[in-house]
């Protein structure tokens, strides 16, 4: 009968029933209405292995033919294999696979043309019962058949899911949140920016060199590397002592971030790398993969990867990056890899680029770090804002991707990228 679970289980179980109400409230799932025993299944199903699932020889009908059926193939025991005894992935796995269970059941139910169901009876139930009641036996097995089918499609593809779960955290990208949006979530797995972004990044993982080291000043006589203007409250404790000689004047120093600190004693210095995410930077670059292969691949993808990998080393020597995009304007810094796959994702081919936003957000922020400008786009940038940032003494380094401007050459060391390279910005 399809109004209650088909296997041998204690479906009191407060571990399967909280994983089905995990489930089943998903914001994909909950205005769909499906029934708690379908719910507690699937959760079943996926959670435990599939070795120790027991159909019960009584049950009868349409439900637990479909569940015979998904059961059977080699595709749910893979998944299972992947998922079993993890309650996050069960979970993930089993909503989109409810969720294909309730597109198909609804396909199904409007070829079948069934009559309008009770207010009070969810759509799957409703076609289940129909599938026991009124269509002809012969019919509903094609119908179950066609069921089991979709749901193992479907487990494949959340096997595709998984593995970019895998690649995901191998790289350092928490996945926990965004497997809670699990059709956001899909279109991440899927995009091929995304895609490349990870796979540069476990590259960079594997083979990338630590970032060229500043030249380490030489102590003399017990005095300091150097002073440097304060940029951020982390270094108040480096205040050289003629700064506490006045305290209105300290505090008029410390407000206008004036105040002179000690520099650190032979590290890199913190960096801060301008991103462009205009419409362009989702075009195709040349990628050489190997010796002898080369194939084409989103400028954004591996300009991100090359910024990240940056990041990371920096972290490994004591020092810290900050990432701002840009397009037409300067956007606020990205705070998170998380921020950074959902702002990737949302690149328009509409959007331009403007240099001269650039070189007026690093004078009035970032004077005293090492500024690193990415983009493919520079077709014209204000003479006067070049000047005021090259008058301010900044230490400004371009990386062209397939463009030049002889303006900005000739203030500030360029570099020229014709083909992708994610190793890049460590070499700057």
């Amino acid at each position: 009968m399809s109004g209650s679970g088909v296997l041998i289980e204690d479906y009191r179980s407060p571990i399967y029933r909280a994983q089905a109400r995990a489930v089943l409230s998903n914001f994909l799932l909950q205005n769909k209405r499906l029934p708690f025993f379908v719910g507690l299944d699937g959760s079943i199903i996926h959670l435990k292995p599939w070795s120790s699932i027991v159909f019960n020889p009584r049950a009868k009908g349409a439900w637990k033919a479909v569940l015979e059926r998904y059961y059977e193939t080699d595709a749910y025991k893979a998944l299972n294999n992947a998922v079993a005894g993890d309650p996050m992935l069960s979970k993930y796995a089993t909503i989109q696979w409810l969720n294909t269970l309730f597109k198909k059941a609804n396909s199904e139910a409007e070829k079948l043309r069934m009559p309008q169901k009770d207010k009070d009876q969810s759509q799957v139930q409703a076609f289940l019962e129909a599938l026991d009641t009124t269509v002809s036996p012969a019919e509903a097995s094609k119908i179950a058949i066609r069921l089991a089918e979709a749901l193992e499609a479907e487990a494949r593809e959340i096997q595709r899911d998984l593995e970019a779960v895998e690649s995901f955290s191998h790289v350092g990208i928490p996945v926990a949140e965004m497997l809670e949006k699990p059709d956001e979530f899909r279109k991440k797995a899927r995009n091929e920016v995304i895609v490349h972004l990870v796979r540069f990044l476990r590259r960079l993982r594997r083979e990338a060199s630590s970032p060229k080291q500043a030249k380490a000043p030489t102590l003399t006589g017990g005095r300091p590397l150097g002073v440097k203007r304060l940029s951020r409250w982390e270094e108040l404790s480096g205040l050289l002592p003629s700064e506490f000689l006045d305290d209105d004047l300290l505090a008029y120093r410390l407000a206008s971030r004036g105040a002179l600190v000690r520099e650190r004693y032979g590290g890199l210095p913190d960096y801060v790398v301008y991103l462009d995410k205009s419409g362009s930077m989702g075009d195709d670059i040349p990628y050489r993969s190997s010796p002898t292969q080369v194939e084409r691949v989103p400028k954004i993808s591996f300009a991100a990867a090359s910024a990240l990998a940056l990041a990371h080393r920096l972290r490994q020597v004591g020092a810290r990056m900050t990432l701002k995009l840009f397009d037409v304007e300067v956007h606020d810094p990205i705070v998170g890899l998380s921020q950074l796959i959902d702002t990737l994702l949302r690149v328009q081919a509409d959007s331009g680029t403007n240099l001269t936003k650039v070189l007026e957000d690093v004078v009035a922020h970032h004077r005293d770090e090492k500024v690193v400008i990415v983009s493919d786009g520079i077709d014209e940038v204000e003479e006067e804002a070049v000047k005021r940032a090259k008058a301010a003494n900044l230490d400004v380094h371009l990386v062209f991707i397939k463009t030049d401007n002889s303006l900005l050459r000739q203030a500030f060391p360029c570099t020229r990228i014709e083909e992708a390279r994610p190793e890049a910005l460590l070499t700057i």
